[in-house]
């Protein structure tokens, strides 16, 4: 067979294999993509509508919490003083709040004080006290078992979603405690919603998507995270539901519906790429085989009719008579002078050998300066300067690299976040280089407070420091604490100007968690900006610790 017919055939060939291979891609991965995606943007829809009623659940407990931790509250439910009621319980107050249920309850669940009332958005206020208070009461009660004495106040909480009147009302419940905190607990504090028409159309404004709500059964829905239910009504429309639990009880299903923008532009993609696609091969392989006949075909035939010649002859003066500029007529000037060069190229070709040797071996010495170039470059990179600890850059690294390798191992990831006590003040009495010093002497501290390779010391920012402890128990990081906030006491570094004690001290802030999909390091970092937060807020010089679980509420609201 000959080269124009092999082309040819070959050329034909390609068109055909790439006109199904578009069809393929176009039918099996681009267009799969697209449902994909569509199926990514319900998901996430609806999660948006299950965060934004978690987010309103939240709301109501921060203000519960407000309500129940305060020395007044803790003397009304004792009392039942009459002041108090005119002086905060009265409608306005529920109206501003957005609450429909407010029931202030004793040890034994009994009324002290209660209200139900409707808000119309038209103006007035309803009082349905009378109506639905007995009610609203008897399905709260089974809630004041779920709250546990023994955790932390901040932790002490509950919520959920009972019926009223065939309406769900969401509502947080939390023991009245004075307002440090301490107890005994004097009874309860109950606000609630009514997740009726009129707030569901406000929610779905607000994160602008529309969507509704109904119970579940508590026994026989799952309360999986990713409990979705995506289901296709028509071509343009699909439903997107979610389980909304809390406290990992189900006690709502949100449902939104959907267009289906995304699957019908893959479509119309898929359809009219495939058919311009198609259209295209078939052009490109017409093009190139005429394209390779005149370039290719006719001049190699031409070139082999004068070698056949030459060589028939054996009249090796005569030459080739292709002067192409082209790749064929080069090829015809190399086999007219192939002979005189042989010898000439052989020499040219020893000559380049040894150059190219002698340039490798310069290459090889200017790579390896270049490795220990690069080596030192890296190690300055994630070094801070003034304390020798690592720094934001090889932080971020570290914690990347130990929460992936803990997500698949099981063990706890823990966090500490160090900050000075007081810093700028030692540095408005003393001077910056004072400061810069006791920067180095608690970097020291820290450093040497790194029992294991895997932990790692970094400065977080300014006086701030965050050690990483991959595979550290939260009770082990506490003794770690304890450790480090002696060792800074006994180094003793004076700070005449602090307000708690004359030498240099620093706050604590602890969080732990078992790495998993639905966290990040974010999370787990805040949660320990929290400790600390909490740890400043009560006096300094200590150390607090702080659930990841508790932060990821405060986000969402």
């Amino acid at each position: 067979m000959s080269i124009s017919a092999k082309t040819t055939a070959l050329i034909l060939l390609m068109g055909i294999l790439l006109s199904f291979s578009a069809s393929y891609i176009q039918r099996s991965i681009v267009y799969p993509a697209f449902d994909e995606i569509e199926a990514d943007y319900a998901r996430d829809s609806i999660d948006r509508v299950v965060r934004r009623l978690d987010a309103q659940r939240q709301a109501i407990d921060f203000t519960v919490y407000d309500w129940s931790a305060w020395n007044d509250t803790y003397s009304f439910i004792q009392s039942g003083d009459p002041d108090y009621i005119e002086s905060n319980l009265y409608p306005d107050t529920f109206l501003n709040f957005g609450f429909d249920v407010a029931l202030f309850l004793d040890l034994d669940g009994e009324v002290v004080w209660g209200g139900v009332y409707d808000f119309p958005s038209d103006g007035g206020i309803v009082d349905l006290t009378a109506t639905y208070l007995d009610e609203v009461v008897v399905a709260m009660a089974k809630f004041t078992g779920r709250i546990d004495p023994d955790e932390k106040i901040d932790d002490q909480t509950t919520s959920g979603v009972v019926q009223v009147d065939d309406i769900p009302v969401l509502f947080a419940m939390r023991p009245v405690v004075r307002s440090d905190g301490a107890g005994p607990h004097n009874g309860y504090v109950v606000f609630g919603q009514f997740l009726d028409d009129e707030l569901i159309t406000a929610l779905s404004e607000q994160i602008i998507q529309d969507f509704s709500i109904e119970p579940v059964s508590e026994t026989t829905v799952p309360a999986a995270q990713d409990n979705y239910s995506l289901d296709i009504i028509d071509q343009s429309t699909l439903s997107a539901s979610k389980i909304y639990s809390i406290e990992g009880i189900p006690r709502l299903r949100a449902a939104a519906i959907l267009p289906r923008n995304i699957t019908e532009l893959g479509r119309d993609i898929t359809y009219y790429g495939l058919a311009l696609l198609i259209l295209l091969c078939i052009a490109l392989a017409a093009a190139l085989l005429a394209l390779f006949r005149w370039i290719v075909v006719k001049p190699i035939m031409s070139l082999t009719a004068d070698v056949s010649s030459i060589s028939n002859a054996m009249d090796y003066s005569l030459r080739a008579s292709i002067n192409n500029n082209d790749e064929i007529g080069a090829l015809s000037r190399e086999f007219n002078s192939m002979l005189g060069m042989i010898e000439s190229n052989n020499t040219e070709l020893l000559r380049l050998n040894a150059e190219l040797t002698s340039r490798h071996q310069t290459v090889l010495e200017v790579q390896s300066d270049l490795q220990a170039a690069n080596a030192e470059l890296k190690r300055l990179s994630e070094h801070d300067p003034l304390t020798g600890l690592s720094n934001r850059l090889a932080l971020e690294k570290k914690l990347e690299q130990a929460w992936e390798i803990l997500c698949r191992t099981g063990d706890p990831l823990t966090v500490m976040l160090v900050d000075i006590d007081f810093f700028k003040l030692y540095n408005d009495r003393y001077g910056h280089q004072a400061g810069d010093k006791s920067l180095t002497q608690v970097a020291d501290i820290l450093a040497s407070a790194m029992q294991r390779k895997s932990d790692m010391a970094a400065r977080y920012g300014g006086e701030e420091f965050l050690l990483v402890l991959p595979g550290t128990s939260a009770e082990d990081a506490m003794s770690i604490a304890a450790a480090i906030r002696e060792q800074i006491i006994a180094a003793n570094i004076e700070h005449d100007c602090s307000p708690i004690e004359p030498f240099l001290t620093i706050s604590i802030g602890i969080s732990s968690v078992v790495p998993h999909g639905g966290l990040t390091m974010g999370d787990l970092v805040r949660a320990s900006d929290r400790a600390l937060y909490t740890a400043k807020g009560s006096g300094r010089n200590r150390f607090r610790y702080e659930p990841v679980g508790a932060i990821r509420e405060q986000q969402q609201l």
